[in-house]
């Protein structure tokens, strides 16, 4: 994780086309890492779901259609506010509307999911962790099981009864079964 980490924060552009996507991809890594959110309801998040004062996200887009809140980390918080100093200097009409998408192209649409995985791929590259495509080497969805993974290490190393622990991480994930989790 942490090489994936030092590859987004150190990837650089090498033409002249503005591009946010350099302050967004590691912010985003981040952020799946750190919440198990898919890429589809982080990338919908918009400035009204990214609650600093509750220190919280609302994810009201996801798979299921169940909405949901994700708590914010003390480091989450710090990136997310990071990214937000870059963000804000763009000039983009409307740009801190509370219905504006919070993580934002030039043009001022949400980005894409397309170009988060360009860019993933490159920083496994820098990384030099393998990915082949067809399933094999990382994918972006992994940083979601490694949430679930961790978070499971960590509910057991505090103790936690897993038998009760499980259906909380299902729902905080927003699964609509157990067995799906």
């Amino acid at each position: 994780m942490a090489d994936i980490f030092h590859a987004c924060d150190n990837t650089r552009l090498y033409d002249r086309h503005m591009s946010t996507i350099l302050f967004i991809v590691p912010i985003i890594i981040r952020l799946l890492y750190a919440t198990g959110l898919r890429i589809s309801e982080a990338l919908a998040l918009k400035n009204k779901d990214v609650d600093f004062n509750r220190r919280c996200l609302s994810i009201r887009k996801s798979k299921n259609g169940q909405e949901r809140i994700a708590p914010m980390s003390d480091t989450l918080e710090g990136a997310l506010k990071q990214y937000l100093q870059y963000r804000d200097r763009m000039p983009i009409p409307r740009l801190n509307d509370t219905n504006g998408y919070f993580f934002v192209s030039p043009s001022g649409t949400n980005c894409q999911q397309g170009t988060v995985y360009t860019w993933f791929r490159k920083a496994l590259v820098i990384s030099g962790i393998p990915h082949t495509g067809d399933h094999q080497g990382p994918r972006v969805h992994d940083f979601r099981h490694t949430f679930a993974v961790h978070s499971l290490v960590q509910m057991t190393k505090s103790g936690l009864d897993l038998y009760y622990s499980l259906p909380l991480l299902s729902t905080f994930l927003g699964y609509k079964s157990l067995s799906a989790t």
